[in-house]
Formats: structure tokens, sequence, C-alpha cells
């Protein structure tokens, strides 16, 4: 199984370090324990977001994208639920 590299955007940096550090400790988690070797475990996103994936953090959302033939995912957006789809 090929471990997924993780390219965090500076949009995204900026949304994780504004996390209280509980949280950014789950959202490392989810991104390299969980996406890194399963990108595809996120939800596919429609519309405005098509080629996109969202993958759920408690009420945070990690938006992303998959690069397959380098093996790479793009986090492009880390935001509460209410928030993060605009």
């Amino acid at each position: 199984m090929n471990l997924y590299a993780i390219i965090i955007s500076p949009r995204a940096k900026k949304d994780i370090e504004s996390l209280p550090d509980n949280l950014k400790a789950r959202i490392a988690n989810a991104l390299y324990n969980i996406l890194a070797p399963n990108p595809f475990l996120g939800k596919a996103l429609k519309a405005d977001l098509k080629g996109r994936y969202s993958y759920r953090v408690g009420d945070y959302r990690i938006i992303y994208s998959i690069v397959k033939h380098e093996l790479i995912i793009q986090i492009i957006k880390v935001s509460h639920r209410r928030e993060v789809y605009r």
C-alpha cells in the first residue's frame, strides 16, 4: 500500500494554526494516519467543488484534492462545517 504525500496550502496552514491544540492533533492524526494511506475515505464533493473531497473531524472538515498519478493529497481548506463550503 502506498502512502500519499500531503501538501498543505498556505490557506489551510493558516486555518490549522488558528485551531485549539487538541483539534490540531486530531486534524494531524486524520491527515497522516487516515488519509495518507487511503485518501478515498473522504466524501466526494459535487457542483462547484467537484473533484475535491471532504473528510470530517468532529464539527470541522478537511477539504482536499487528490493527484492520483503523483500520490499527492493537496489540503485546500480546514474549517468549521458551517463555513467550509462557502
